[in-house]
């Protein structure tokens, strides 16, 4: 068995020995994807997808990217290809984004797997679906720093730095395999299809508050520690619960006991002034 699969990868190490180009992108994506998804398993991200009310969530987005992206496909047929059918297709993305972000590299492989495998058929996915998964494996890892929780620019610019650094070493050693060299005009025909996509769903992420994250996608094991929540964005539900619904870092006048409260409206007695005489009646 051993032998089968040493002589199933030669022609790979054979061609990975003959083009550094390759081999140095496909390291480069192997060390993403290492420390991706090990972050990802050291926090246990993995632990929503046993709660059914956040498994839930998973699966909505990933049927929501699949129906965006067969909707864009059927289209395709009836009408000519065209910047608002690659937008429709690329707004796929922003489901997938969406719940990676929240929820971690971990969830965001089985998303982007499952994605992809509905794309293929219910088949293997092809590798344009894998770079694809590890795009969403990197993007969950960004997420952890900076976080879209505490600051609402973290989610664009998390999902525009994942898809450089997936694009830039497993889309170069895909475009590499297939086309035997990397051009400026093979980058640009693997990219001008998706980029219009990718920009949309970014400007679509810079419109998610970091408190519609707490609220719609609880129960994160990537979320940030609560003392590294910006001043601005701080106070918690409880916090906003024992407060009567207040901010708890507004100074506000103090409930006094009933006992101090009657005694601080009692008037107080005025000094008795001198009679007329006291003032002799001292000396003497």
């Amino acid at each position: 068995m051993v032998g089968s699969l040493v002589h199933a990868l030669a022609p790979l190490l054979h061609a990975l020995t003959q083009d550094p180009v390759l081999a140095y992108c496909l390291l480069a994506a192997a060390l993403l994807a290492l420390v991706s998804v090990g972050t990802g398993l050291l926090r246990g991200d993995l632990a929503v997808l046993f709660r059914p009310g956040l498994l839930l969530r998973v699966v909505t987005a990933v049927v929501l990217a699949f129906a965006l992206w067969l909707g864009a496909a059927l289209l395709q047929r009836h009408l000519p290809a065209g910047p608002a059918l690659e937008a429709l297709a690329g707004l796929s993305r922003f489901p997938l984004y969406l719940v990676t972000l929240a929820y971690g590299p971990g969830v965001g492989l089985v998303a982007g797997a499952l994605f992809a495998g509905l794309q293929a058929g219910g088949g293997v996915p092809g590798l344009t679906g894998a770079v694809l998964v590890l795009e969403l494996v990197v993007l969950g890892w960004l997420a952890i720093y900076p976080s879209p929780r505490n600051r609402r620019w973290a989610g664009p610019f998390d999902a525009v730095l994942a898809y450089a650094l997936t694009w830039g070493t497993a889309g170069l050693a895909l475009l590499e395999s297939r086309q035997g060299a990397v051009t400026p005009a093979g980058l640009w025909a693997q990219h001008q299809h998706v980029l219009l996509g990718v920009a949309l769903s970014a400007l679509l992420l810079a419109l998610v508050s970091p408190g519609a994250y707490r609220r719609a996608f609880p129960g994160s094991r990537i979320a940030p520690d609560p003392s590294s929540v910006p001043a601005g964005a701080r106070g918690t539900e409880r916090e906003r619960a024992r407060s009567g619904g207040r901010d708890p870092m507004t100074l506000t006048h103090p409930d006094l006991p009933r006992a101090l409260r009657r005694g601080r409206d009692r008037r107080e007695l005025e000094p008795i002034p001198n009679l007329p005489g006291d003032g002799d009646r001292d000396g003497d």
